[in-house]
């Protein structure tokens, strides 16, 4: 499994220490938090992220092709965008399974189809 992923919070500044105004040290103060909560939002994102990766699954067919992923369950999720192929193809589907993911074409992608994928324990929110 991949390493834990935190984003550390900003501290608020002492603005009662500086020569800025009052609009400055609002303007200040919503930027610290507005930070802070997209660290939040990002932690949350990357919580259940197992691994992210390229691979290139061209020259076997449309599928179903098999991808490893430790960790993976049946009840995991994938994100798989295809970045380019010998052949015009599509993704058709992407089911989770033990240890793996089963990737299916909409035909044959010829000798290469790059992909990039993201699997996670669980749905991201």
């Amino acid at each position: 499994m991949a390493a834990p992923f935190n984003l550390n919070a900003v501290d608020s500044p002492i603005l009662e220490q500086t020569q800025f105004g009052p609009d400055m040290k609002r303007w200040v103060s919503d930027l610290v938090d507005i930070v802070n909560n997209n660290f939040i939002i990002l932690n949350q994102a990357f919580t259940n992220l197992i691994t992210s990766a390229g691979i290139d699954v061209g020259g076997a067919g449309a599928g179903p092709l098999s991808v490893s992923v430790v960790g993976l369950t049946s009840s995991g999720y994938v994100n798989v965008t295809l970045i380019s192929s010998s052949n015009p193809v599509s993704v058709l589907t992407v089911t989770p399974g033990t240890n793996a993911f089963d990737i299916t074409f909409s035909a044959d992608p010829g000798a290469s189809a790059i992909i990039v994928y993201q699997a996670y324990i669980a749905r991201p929110q």
